[in-house]
């Protein structure tokens, strides 16, 4: 049996013992599913029920299986004008590798297929020689609280500024992140400029501090539209825990000023953000100029901070298609499990998303890093036979990583 043969059929052991029921309306979606290497292989397929649906994950057990945000009158009809488009979800994804985290220098490494070079972190070119390189995302606790940090802040944004967060379903994307679904008829009319202005309201790419701040005054004050105070108030908060927790370099090379002056400003931190919290930007030194420079720069750095690490195409696009929740991951075996609102905070994927046991299997494997799944540690790997359990034999495997023995 190879590689492939074998995951096929523990994914139909799975889906056996499984039935996937996370697709409301699912009449009216559009389904795509994955094989060997590729996410989307075969799309615009339909299902008349969750039956249906189980029925052909029992027998064909494919490595992905994605469903549209959108509802359709016919979602099997090609091309996309002929399915009767008639509304869409908001999907907001969140991905370790767009978080750009430190950790990806030590359990993620490229390798190139041209002189047989590696190295750790991303490249996309390889030292070496030059040619391109294959990439291998390995996932780790750090990468997971980071995006379940992205999630909890767009929660807090939808819930209490822009009070959406409602008829929503969360889960696990079954690799590196989260994607959150709002299923609310209120925004399902909702057009591809209106969820590209939410976007942009979450990520804070197109707020405006001239809107928010008279920095024609003397001392800059804070204006009091109703359209820019939520954002505005995150940005500042974040503001001032960087002046609170920051040393003298730091403020220095962030503000953008002398050390000197940053000295100045490390030493009377706490006088300066009272004056923020009255709704002004204190001066922090004899020049205007100086102390504008020193107080936009601050004002970007906290805003890039504060802003949500969201996949905008994906929130975007109305005809996306997305993993169906609680289906299994085709590159590591593990489940895009929903997770309520409530069990949130305890929600360990690593542990609470295996989808296999522990059964022994033998394999070899090419090159890894050290990973952790279920309550083990496994590796580092390379050119060398383990005995691993099931489930992380399959993750591996599934992210071409190592082979069968015989």
């Amino acid at each position: 049996m190879n590689e492939q043969e074998f995951i096929r059929r523990k994914f139909k052991e799975y889906y056996a013992k499984h039935r996937i029921a996370s697709v409301p309306s699912i009449e009216s979606r559009e389904f795509g599913i994955g094989d060997w290497g590729k996410k989307i292989v075969k799309r615009h397929m339909s299902f008349s029920s969750t039956a249906e649906l189980n029925r052909f994950l029992k027998s064909e057990a494919p490595l992905y299986i994605s469903y549209s945000a959108a509802y359709y009158k016919d979602p099997s009809a090609r091309p996309m004008e002929k399915k009767s488009f008639l509304g869409a979800d908001l999907i907001y994804e969140f991905d370790a590798d767009e978080l750009e985290l430190d950790c990806r220098e030590k359990h993620d490494f490229w390798y190139c297929k041209n002189c047989k070079s590696y190295g750790k972190g991303t490249a996309k070119k390889c030292a070496s020689c030059g040619s391109d390189t294959e990439q291998y995302q390995f996932i780790c606790e750090n990468c997971l609280a980071e995006t379940k940090k992205q999630l909890n802040r767009l929660i807090k944004v939808l819930d209490e500024e822009l009070g959406i967060l409602e008829d929503i379903s969360i889960n696990f994307s079954g690799n590196a992140g989260y994607h959150l679904h709002i299923r609310s008829e209120r925004i399902r009319t909702l057009s591809e400029n209106a969820r590209a202005e939410l976007i942009d309201y979450l990520t804070l790419a197109g707020f405006d501090f001239e809107l928010a701040i008279d920095f024609s005054q003397a001392v800059p004050i804070f204006e009091k539209s109703k359209q820019v105070k939520a954002p505005l108030s995150r940005i500042l908060k974040t503001l001032k825990e960087f002046l609170l927790r920051a040393n003298p370099d730091q403020i220095a090379l962030y503000g953008g000023i002398k050390l000197s002056k940053a000295r100045e400003v490390y030493e009377n931190k706490k006088k300066i953000i009272a004056k923020i919290d009255e709704g002004r930007l204190p001066p922090i030194a004899s020049s205007r100029a100086t102390s504008l420079k020193f107080w936009r720069n601050l004002l970007e750095y906290a805003k890039q901070k504060e802003s949500i690490k969201i996949d905008r195409q994906t929130s975007i696009d109305k005809y996306k298609i997305i993993r169906v929740p609680n289906s299994l991951h085709g590159s590591t075996g593990l489940i895009a499990k929903i997770v309520s609102l409530q069990a949130l905070a305890d929600f360990r994927p690593l542990e609470h998303a295996l989808a296999f046991g522990d059964r022994q299997i033998k394999v070899f494997i090419n090159k890894a890093p050290r990973f952790r799944l279920g309550n083990q540690s496994f590796g580092p790997y390379e050119n060398e036979e383990a005995v691993l359990p099931e489930y992380a034999a399959i993750y591996l495997i599934g992210k071409g990583l190592a082979s069968l023995c015989e």
